[in-house]
């Protein structure tokens, strides 16, 4: 088994643990439109898709821009490990005030230490970290177009979430202002 095939792994550990607690969450009062959520939701299965499609890749989507060396593997599968913890760790830290689509719950709470002190959305920080480690670990062109694609998704479902929160808590400003929103100490 090579280092990319082991992240196909972390990210079913990840699913497996957000199945198993999807219904253990306070009621939600509003959700997002289907529109949005469908268009996040594409974009995050068409980047999936493109990393972890068992097709034989040929042409220019299959061009390596990465060489299958064991430091590169390693590499990517620790970066992706880190990102699918640092995504585990956030969920549980947020408890039953997570949702997989933006929503507000009943005794909606803004949870800011943790995780939550080092970006205002480490379930995606996780997620675009966990996506860099597979790419790394794949070395080719469409694993770049595929992490342009779950970037774009996380921002959408950002903007969609940050709106709400921006409309909940009076103090999601303040917030705001003193934590980065996805990339510690850039964005």
């Amino acid at each position: 088994m090579n280092y990319f095939e082991i992240t196909r792994y972390s990210w079913l550990v990840l699913m497996i643990y957000w199945l198993l607690t999807a219904f253990q969450n306070k009621k939600t009062i509003k959700s997002q439109t289907g529109l949005s959520r469908i268009i996040y939701l594409t974009l995050m299965l068409v980047g999936f898709w493109l990393v972890y499609n068992r097709i034989n890749w040929t042409g220019w989507l299959s061009l390596q821009i990465l060489p299958h060396t064991y430091w590169d593997g390693l590499l990517g599968l620790t970066i992706n490990l880190i990102g699918i913890c640092f995504a585990l760790l956030a969920r549980i830290w947020l408890g039953k005030n997570w949702s997989g689509a933006v929503t507000i719950k009943k005794d909606h709470e803004l949870i800011r230490s943790g995780p939550y002190s080092i970006t205002r959305h480490p379930i995606y920080t996780g997620i675009l970290f966990g996506m860099v480690g597979s790419v790394i670990a794949l070395g080719e062109i469409r694993g770049l177009i595929a992490l342009v694609l779950v970037f774009i998704s996380l921002i959408s479902k950002i903007k969609a979430e940050e709106r709400f929160l921006n409309e909940i808590f009076p103090q999601y400003p303040s917030y705001c202002s003193t934590t980065q929103r996805l990339i510690p100490f850039i964005y």
